[in-house]
């Protein structure tokens, strides 16, 4: 977002003073700045600068080449275009300032928060086309309208980077044959040659945006450059992710002739034209996107009014990697996803090579400048330690290399650690993605490349936790007694499923099916799992329906029963922590602990308990699910009382690792407390959460369709807090049930009892 300038003392181009960089391209750098005479912390007072860089020589051709984009650029104008505010062609460094645009560009928005919804896209492709008419009616092209090129504001979009617009008569400046552009979204008229162009090109380019706003991946996204430009020369787009209401008109925009395309006037009233909405339908992650910016540009303008300098600001906001070709959320899609169409590599390169004949000989140009939002490249988690960019000066990027449980660390205590912001704790190759199973499910386990998901009856789902592809599914058994989703259990390449009749264990990679652990004999049925240092406990109830119950633990390695233990009542979730297995037997008998090792019992409780979150810390247990809602804090060893909590809840709390508890209250509260002695730190008002996590220094609430971050040491003010909201695909009911979560490297990964599982950034 925001890249805090080199020390020293204040940088000024022309009348204007540099705030920070914004992002650099091949041969410029764009930097946040404001008028030196007038400092402002007011976002909408700034300028973003464009100049050349310092380290190339600027000859006369350049020159010609900027006063022709200066010209274009004071030629256009209108509400969705970033205006020209002042320039310099003859400046030793020649400069020119835009307005700049306090939020991301439409790439990262969709990086992050995933594709738009119908009603987004149509309001932006509304906006993009009345811009381009603009454009259009003073007879110039923009000639490179990409995602990277949209800024999102919040009064709608704004079109940015003219850098290579061209007047309709001018006579091309580029070398013969060049063709400058941005693959992915070019048009097949712009491979033939800068000539060629026309504004129907632009309209094809628009196409290209709204088909990746609407489902996070450009139509003619291939693996391979030569493929992506065969099929642009063909106009073979494909549209299986777009919505069926807006593929219509996704199609017309991307015809291969010219003249079949509408116009862009044309294409505003088949998107549904109108009077501009007074307030711009973005979603909600969109919405705090453009808070996130607005906040930090203030900030450097504070800073720099203070006279502390920006130097001394971070970096702010993560690096998103986006290429105009790849996949940048994986969306639901509206049917089973088409088997991409792979051709013979023959007609692929002479595909490719057609068209650099037809160019006379030249090349594509990726123009890897997003303007406003940086650099277009690079990436926040690669797969490992020693890929590219190994001794290179580069620092090495390394990925999620262990099990992440859905209730957090050892004692389910629902604290996913410091590793939950940190990004080398992020899967490789990650980016945001929906994913919708084949039936409702329950929590999920994140392993290296596959997020395990479970359902009732034994089933599961495999997806990979880079992109959400269904990697493998297990149908449940349903014919076994009915039984929830059951918490899924990862060891090294193996998961162990649970349903009423017992343990099955697969391949975490291909979910082909390992062995039985079977239940034992005496008529038993699986009611819960705990995992812990390779040794699985499981607890039983009998299905006599006499009110017994049975835990045992097995070695996994080898599957060897180590014992199995008798209990009077039937057990509950069972919670594996500091060599002790924790029994609650639900409201009508006091829990029990066995020795971890033998299944001895060591201790019982004086009340009943309905559940246990276990703090290693402190030696303490969380008992929760108690008859008058109470939280009691009991001692780890003995299970005697120490002290009681004031809250009264229904969920399970949640236990940092330097003894914060957070819980969420039936008035709907978020209450914090110290854990030792059940001092209240501070509380929230009012929400409607249903789970509550820990993730580094944050504290995350979850209700049925949002998702809510506070400082775990208390918010400042009442304002003090990030939201998320997923994006809902169209087609799917808006969840009814709060999601079971996990995070891990900055990024959240939430699982909709409906079978809706969405990873997005966390708030």
């Amino acid at each position: 977002m925001l890249e805090a300038l080199p020390p020293g003392p204040p940088r000024l181009l022309g009348p204007y003073r540099l705030l920070a960089r914004l992002g650099a391209g091949g041969m410029g750098e764009v930097h946040l700045a404001c008028r030196a005479d007038a400092p402002t912390a007011d976002p909408y007072r700034m300028v973003a600068v464009k100049t050349v860089r310092e380290d190339l020589e600027v000859d006369g051709d350049f020159r010609t080449r900027f006063r022709r984009e200066i010209a274009a650029a004071r030629t256009v104008d209108g509400p969705g275009v970033a205006r020209l505010v002042d320039a310099d062609a003859d400046a030793s460094a020649p400069w020119l300032a835009t307005e700049y645009v306090p939020g991301p560009s439409l790439a990262e928005a969709v990086v992050r928060s995933g594709a738009l919804p119908v009603a987004a896209v149509r309001a932006l492709g509304v906006a993009l086309a009345r811009a381009l008419a603009d454009v259009h009616a003073v007879k110039v092209l923009h000639r490179d309208l990409k995602p990277a090129n949209v800024l999102l504001a919040a009064t709608g979009p704004k079109l940015i980077d003219f850098g290579i617009a061209q007047a309709f008569e001018a006579t091309a400046l580029t070398s013969t044959g060049l063709v400058v552009g941005s693959p992915g979204f070019m048009s097949p008229e712009h491979l033939v040659g800068s000539r060629a162009v026309v504004p129907a090109s632009d309209v094809f380019c628009l196409g290209a945006v709204l088909a990746f706003a609407a489902s996070g991946r450009g139509p003619f996204h291939d693996d391979e450059m030569a493929a992506v430009i065969y099929r642009i020369s063909r106009a073979e787009a494909d549209l299986h992710g777009v919505p069926e209401e807006l593929r219509p008109v996704v199609e017309h925009c991307l015809r291969l002739d010219p003249a079949g395309r509408p116009s862009a006037v044309e294409l505003s009233g088949l998107l549904g034209g109108g009077d501009a909405p007074e307030v711009f339908p973005w979603p909600g992650p969109v919405l705090s996107l453009l808070a996130e910016y607005g906040a930090a540009a203030r900030s450097a303008g504070e800073a720099a009014g203070s006279g502390a300098g920006v130097a001394d600001l971070p970096t702010l906001g993560p690096a998103v990697p986006y290429s105009p070709t790849a996949v940048a959320d994986r969306p639901v899609p509206a049917a089973p996803p088409v088997e991409r169409r792979r051709r013979p590599w023959g007609a692929v390169v002479a595909g490719a090579v057609a068209v650099a004949l037809v160019a006379t000989g030249g090349v594509v140009l990726a123009n890897r400048d997003d303007g406003q939002g940086g650099a277009a490249t690079g990436g926040v988690a690669g797969p490992s330690a020693t890929g590219p960019g190994a001794g290179t000066g580069t620092p090495p990027v390394v990925a999620l290399s262990r099990v992440v449980q859905p209730y957090g660390a050892a004692g389910r205590s629902h604290d996913f650690g410091t590793a939950a912001t940190d990004p080398a704790y992020r899967p490789a190759g990650w980016s945001p993605w929906t994913a919708r199973t084949d039936w409702p499910i329950g929590a999920c386990a994140l392993s290296p490349k596959v997020l395990v998901c479970t359902g009732s009856g034994g089933s599961a789902v495999g997806l990979s936790a880079s992109d959400g592809r269904k990697l493998w599914t297990v149908p449940g058994r349903r014919e076994t007694s009915p039984v929830g989703p059951q918490y899924p259990a990862v060891a090294g390449d193996t998961v162990y499923l649970s349903d009423a009749d017992g343990v099955t264990a697969h391949g975490l990679a291909d979910g082909a099916a390992r062995g039985v652990i079977p239940v034992p004999d005496g008529g038993w049925a699986v009611k819960s799992t705990d995992l812990l240092d390779g040794v699985l406990y499981t607890s039983y109830f009998g299905v006599r329906e006499d009110g017994t119950g049975l835990v045992t633990a097995v070695r996994l390695k080898d599957r060897q029963l180590l014992w199995r233990t008798p209990v009077q009542g039937v057990p509950e979730q069972v919670v594996a922590v500091a060599g002790r297995v924790l029994v609650p037997l639900g409201l009508d008998r006091p829990p029990v602990a066995l020795d971890a090792a033998t299944g001895r019992e060591t201790a019982r409780a004086t009340e009943p308990c309905g559940s246990f979150t276990a703090h290693e810390g402190s030696g303490s247990v969380l008992c929760w699910g108690r008859a008058d809602g109470s939280v009691a804090v009991l001692d780890a060893r003995t299970l005697k009382p120490r002290h009681t909590l004031g809250a009264r809840t229904t969920d399970a709390p949640a236990v940092r690792a330097d003894g914060l508890v957070a819980v969420l209250d039936t008035a709907g509260a978020l209450i914090v407390y110290d854990v030792a002695d059940g001092r209240e730190r501070w509380r929230s008002g009012s929400l409607s959460a249903e789970r509550v996590y820990f993730a580094g220094d944050r504290v995350l609430t979850v209700s049925d369709g949002r998702v809510r971050s506070y400082p775990a040491d208390g918010p400042a003010d009442e304002r003090d807090y990030e939201d998320y909201a997923p994006n809902i695909p169209d087609g799917v009911e808006s969840p009814e049930s709060p999601a079971e979560g996990i995070a891990s490297g900055g990024a959240a990964f939430l699982a909709f009892p409906e079978g809706l599982v969405v990873s997005a950034y966390l708030p």
